[in-house]
């Protein structure tokens, strides 16, 4: 799964020049809060609604309204935003890019190609449509089989797909982890049922090993 199947395209962007003012209001018309920084056609940085407020004067600042009214209103995005900004490209792999993110602390990547913005993905995004991918709204259940033999994972999945499907259930996903203290490891399959005993007795009779 590459990231140009999950970014948002032809994102809302600001320049260095714009007013602080104005991109907090672009952030609360769209419902967003971050924007990428554009100037001359490339990615510049990026501002997001908390760097706006911390740069924002202090309640508790001794300058009076007016004051704070003529410093709020000179603020431009170049003031606050952040320059060394991580980004991906669109054929990256979205599992790539979310393990990047909870690397470095970043919930949010422009999608850059050929040094010009063409997009911007979010961890929420991405998990939001996963949860639509693999049906996790729907109402179904999660299968956990332990010590599965790594050999052959096509060869396991196929077979499992084929047990769910002798039960005429959709069968919403299906994923493996390693397990950290033997070679086996461990499938999640995820199912459109509430019922799954049927299908957990048929798993144990082909041999698999049900987890908790």
């Amino acid at each position: 799964m590459k990231i140009k199947h999950w970014m948002t395209t032809d994102p809302i962007t600001v320049t260095p020049d714009t007013l602080i003012v104005d991109a907090k209001k672009i952030m609360k018309d769209h419902r967003i809060r971050r924007l990428p920084v554009v100037e001359k056609g490339k990615l510049a940085g990026i501002v997001t609604y908390r760097n706006i407020i911390e740069a924002s004067p202090s309640a508790a600042t001794s300058l009076s309204i007016h004051e704070l009214n003529y410093l709020i209103l000179k603020l431009t995005v170049k003031d606050v935003m952040k320059k060394k900004v991580v980004t991906v490209s669109p054929e990256d792999s979205v599992i790539d890019v979310i393990l990047e993110g909870h690397k470095k602390g970043v919930g949010a990547f422009p999608v850059v190609e050929n040094d010009k913005l063409i997009g911007i993905v979010t961890e929420t995004e991405i998990v939001n449509s996963m949860v639509q991918l693999f049906g996790t709204r729907a109402e179904s259940e999660i299968i956990g089989l332990e010590n599965v033999g790594p050999e052959d994972a096509v060869g396991v999945f196929r077979r499992i797909a084929e047990i769910v499907e002798n039960h005429n259930l959709p069968l919403l996903g299906m994923f493996a982890l390693p397990k950290r203290q033997t070679a086996g490891n461990r499938v999640y399959i995820r199912v459109k049922t509430k019922n799954t005993k049927p299908l957990i007795d048929d798993l144990v009779a082909a041999g698999f090993e049900i987890g908790d």
